[in-house]
C-alpha cells in the first residue's frame, strides 16, 4: 500500500538499496536487497524473536523499545541501506474489491476512497486507504477497484520507528503484496495462504489483485500441538520435528494413526481455504482458482505442499523468492533457503522500494 501523503520525503530517483521490514506478531525479519543489477540481490537478511508484549494483535505497543530493539537488530547483523519499506500484515490490512461507475483514473479512485466507509471495518478518520483500478469492466459498465486500508495508528508508528532508526520512509506495503512480488510467475487467479503462527489468512487473488481475505484459526501452533499430544513431548520439540520429519509423507498406516491429530488439521485448514473459495463464488460465478501458494512460517513444515496436492483441484506450491531473486555470496549456501522462507515479506517490501519515485 503506497502511503505517499504520510511520508514527507521523496525521491526522483529508484534507491539502489532498500531494506524491507517484517513486523509479525512473535518475530520481526529483515531483509536488505541492493536493485542496482539486472535482477535484485538479497545481501543481508536476518530475523529475530520479539521480546513478549511488544506488539498485540498486530499493533506495535511499545514503540520506543521497538525502535531500540531493531537498532541493535540492524547494527548486529551490519544492515546499511538507508531507505526503508514497512509491511503491514494480517487482520490489519484490510483488502477487499468494489466497483464504481466508469470515470477517469485519478476521479475513480478518489471516488473509490470516498466511500470506503461503507467497506471498511475501523472507525471513521482511523485509518488511511488507498485503490487502483483493476481488469476490465463487468456487463454493467462497473469498473473492479482494489481497496486498501490500514490503521493509521499501525502506519504513524511505523513512520516514527523509521524517523528513530534514521531510516528513510519510501511506502507502506501490505503483507500479501509483498509476497506477491516474490512470485516465481505472476499468476492471476490465485488463493495465498499465509501460514502464521496463531491463526492462517486466506487471500483470493484475481485478475492479479488481492480481492478478499479471510482469517482462519488454523496456524503453526495448531501443528505443534497436535504432534505434541501425539507423542507427548515439549511444544518445542515438536516445532522441530515439524521441520526435520516428514510426517505427512509417511505411508505407514500406523503413523497416520499416531498422528491423526496432525492430519486432521492440516486437511481442516484445506477444507477452510475451498470453502473460502466457494463462498467467493456465490457472488462471482465467474472466478476461477488455479494455485494455492503456501507462504509464512508454517508452510515449512515438511511434507505440507506434496500432501495437500494429493487430490487437490488447486496446484499447490511453495512460496521461494529464490526464483525472482539472487543471495550475495556473503550469505552462506545452507542459510539462503531458510531466509528466503523466512525473511520472504520483508524481501518483498524492499523490492517494493524499487517502484518508489
Amino acid at each position: 500500500m503506497d502511503l505517499k501523503k504520510t511520508v514527507t520525503k521523496f525521491f526522483e530517483d529508484v534507491p539502489k538499496s532498500v531494506i524491507g521490514i517484517d513486523i509479525g506478531s512473535g518475530n520481526i525479519k529483515i531483509a536488505q536487497v541492493d536493485l542496482s543489477g539486472k535482477r535484485p540481490m538479497v545481501t543481508n537478511a536476518a530475523s529475530a524473536e520479539l521480546p513478549v508484549d511488544m506488539v498485540n494483535n498486530g499493533f506495535i505497543r511499545m514503540a520506543a523499545q521497538m525502535t531500540g530493539f531493531l537498532k541493535k537488530m540492524i547494527e548486529k547483523n551490519g544492515f546499511s541501506a538507508k531507505y526503508v519499506v514497512f509491511s503491514i500484515g494480517g487482520r490489519n490490512a484490510f483488502v477487499r474489491e468494489i466497483t464504481v461507475p466508469p470515470m477517469p483514473d485519478e476521479e475513480m479512485r478518489q471516488a473509490a476512497i470516498w466511500d470506503a466507509g461503507q467497506y471498511v471495518p475501523y472507525e471513521a478518520n482511523s485509518y488511511y486507504t488507498d485503490a487502483a483500478k483493476f481488469g476490465k469492466p463487468d456487463e454493467a459498465g462497473q469498473q473492479p477497484m482494489l481497496l486498501v486500508a490500514a490503521p493509521k495508528e499501525l502506519v504513524d508508528t511505523m513512520l516514527e520507528i523509521g524517523d528513530g532508526l534514521g531510516l528513510i520512509p519510501l511506502s507502506v506495503d501490505i503483507e500479501v503484496l509483498s509476497c506477491y512480488r516474490v512470485l516465481k510467475e505472476q499468476l492471476t487467479d490465485f488463493v495465498l495462504l499465509d501460514i502464521g503462527r496463531g491463526y492462517s489468512l486466506i487471500t483470493i487473488f484475481q485478475g492479479g489483485a488481492p480481492v478478499a481475505q479471510r482469517s482462519i484459526p488454523h496456524g503453526s501452533q495448531m501443528f505443534d500441538s497436535a504432534i505434541a499430544d501425539s507423542v507427548g513431548c515439549s511444544l518445542e520439540e515438536a516445532e522441530q520435528t515439524k521441520k526435520e520429519t516428514n510426517i505427512l509423507g509417511a505411508e505407514d498406516e500406523a503413523v497416520h494413526e499416531k498422528y491423526k491429530a496432525l492430519f486432521d488439521a492440516v486437511d481442516n485448514m484445506d477444507k477452510e481455504v475451498h470453502r473460502t473459495c466457494e463462498y467467493y463464488r456465490i457472488n462471482k460465478k465467474e472466478a476461477v482458482f488455479t494455485d494455492l501458494i503456501l507462504a509464512g512460517g508454517g508452510a515449512a513444515m515438511q511434507g505440507l505442499e506434496k500432501y495437500l496436492n494429493r487430490n487437490n483441484d488447486l496446484k499447490v506450491s511453495t512460496l521461494d523468492v529464490r526464483a525472482v531473486v539472487d543471495f550475495s555470496g556473503k550469505i552462506p549456501q545452507e542459510k539462503r533457503k531458510e531466509l528466503a522462507s523466512i525473511c520472504a515479506v520483508a524481501i518483498g517490501a524492499a523490492l517494493a522500494g524499487g517502484e518508489a519515485k
